[in-house]
């Protein structure tokens, strides 16, 4: 009997000695399994790297779009203080001179000097680079107007015909430095006793003579005009 109790008693024993030792051993697996089956954190020093990486990208194209930006508005700034603004003036008074007069004045209301490539005129779907050929178009002719009075200039040296008859006056406009605030008379024809069939065909044709003008800014930027407000910019003058 007693024999049966110490069998019984190391068969408890070692059966507790080897659930200890199974445990121990799932222990120890668990503890030396590879990393790679362990749970890592999200936090890790590539995804710190990445993330610092993307920062100064999205920093330095901000820096780049804020310079684009400035040099942008400088830009804009400098084009403004160097724009010029041309266009043709025309009446039938003069009220400086207090006499009835016919002029068609080139002026620069922009804020930066203008050179005047060229000034064209149109009439009637034709086009003309000489005043005197567009009004002898819509009016009269010029030529002999002009050589009427040079016949009785030559008549009467001491009395200057020009003056008291109506001379036609012009100004040449190609390749002129227009600065800010200038004004150039294109055409000039005064109302004198002598010419005044003359005067009132041009005075009712004016307003149906076209301007077209194209003229740059010191910068190089081309304009091109109908001399009433009317402008957009072009690449250059042909």
């Amino acid at each position: 009997m007693d024999n049966q109790q110490q069998d019984a008693s190391c068969s408890t024993v070692k059966s507790e000695l080897d659930t200890n030792v199974e445990e121990q051993t799932k222990t120890t697996q668990q503890n030396t399994q590879p990393a790679s089956n362990q749970r890592k954190a999200w936090f890790t020093n590539e995804r710190l790297n990445l993330f610092l990486a993307l920062c100064a990208i999205i920093i330095s194209a901000a820096s780049f779009y804020a310079t684009y930006l400035q040099a942008n508005a400088a830009e804009r700034q400098v084009k403004a203080a160097t724009w010029p603004w041309l266009e043709v003036m025309t009446g039938n008074f003069n009220e400086e001179k207090n006499l009835s007069e016919i002029p068609f004045v080139l002026s620069n209301s922009g804020s930066g000097p203008a050179i005047v490539k060229y000034v064209k005129y149109h009439y009637n779907d034709q086009s003309y680079l000489d005043i005197y050929k567009v009004i002898s178009a819509c009016c009269f002719d010029t030529q002999a107007y002009e050589t009427q009075l040079q016949t009785l200039q030559d008549d009467s040296p001491d009395i200057n015909i020009f003056e008291a008859f109506g001379w036609i006056m012009t100004s040449a406009s190609d390749n002129r430095l227009l600065a800010s605030g200038s004004k150039l008379k294109l055409f000039g024809f005064k109302q004198t006793g002598f010419n005044e069939t003359q005067w009132d065909k041009v005075n009712k044709q004016r307003n149906n003579i076209k301007t077209e003008i194209c003229y740059c800014s010191l910068l190089e930027q081309c304009y091109l005009s109908d001399g009433r407000g009317d402008v957009r910019e072009i690449q250059q003058c042909e």
